[in-house]
């Protein structure tokens, strides 16, 4: 498919926006994604994993994840993709800890307060308890998968909308996109 140039100004916002800054080689990997997209999802799911660093390796016939050394944006650095009932909590707080350091946020997790025996939907929502003046956005991805991030509020209303301008044109399936609260059921 072709991108108009709404959309790849959309697409490059967007990739800058979840990366906290532009980055070339990823933005054209996502553009990628989105021209060379095989089915009724236009793409966006494999943009989503190229920005959490979990793209697939090109030269892998069978479409396997790529290596961390072939990935264009450090895993789980920026957007965590993360299935609903993979992580494991420990794995869940080092996914936090990273978005923490690439996006340069301040914040500190009671982690008393998160249980083993929870799984993805349950931390999350405790995870947006216990942040003040951040949000956790969520991208849906075409699957029962999370794309989040946290940020600030002024970015995830960007984000949200920008995630709306590139998924519009797309027919067939209809992306949301959300703002993860304390009352979050999955």
């Amino acid at each position: 498919m072709v991108l108009n140039l709404k959309q790849i100004d959309a697409l490059k916002d967007f990739c800058a926006l979840i990366l906290c800054g532009h980055q070339e080689k990823a933005f054209r990997r996502c553009k990628e994604c989105l021209e060379n997209a095989v089915n009724e999802y236009g793409g966006i799911p494999n943009m989503l994993y190229v920005l959490s660093g979990n793209d697939v390796d090109p030269d892998d016939p069978f479409g396997n994840m790529a290596s961390e050394d072939k990935q264009t944006v450090k895993p789980q650095s920026y957007l965590i993709s993360s299935d609903a009932g993979a992580p494991d909590l420990e794995d869940f707080f080092w996914f936090v800890e990273n978005l923490k350091a690439a996006r340069g946020l301040e914040f500190t997790l009671d982690e008393e307060k998160f249980s083993d025996d929870d799984c993805i939907v349950e931390w999350l929502a405790e995870l947006a308890a216990q942040l003040e003046d951040l949000y956790i956005v969520d991208f849906d991805g075409a699957s029962e998968d999370y794309h989040f991030t946290i940020m600030n509020k002024g970015d995830c209303e960007k984000a949200m909308d920008l995630f709306s301008k590139m998924t519009a044109h797309i027919d067939g399936y209809n992306f949301k996109t959300f703002i993860i609260t304390d009352d979050f059921q999955g």
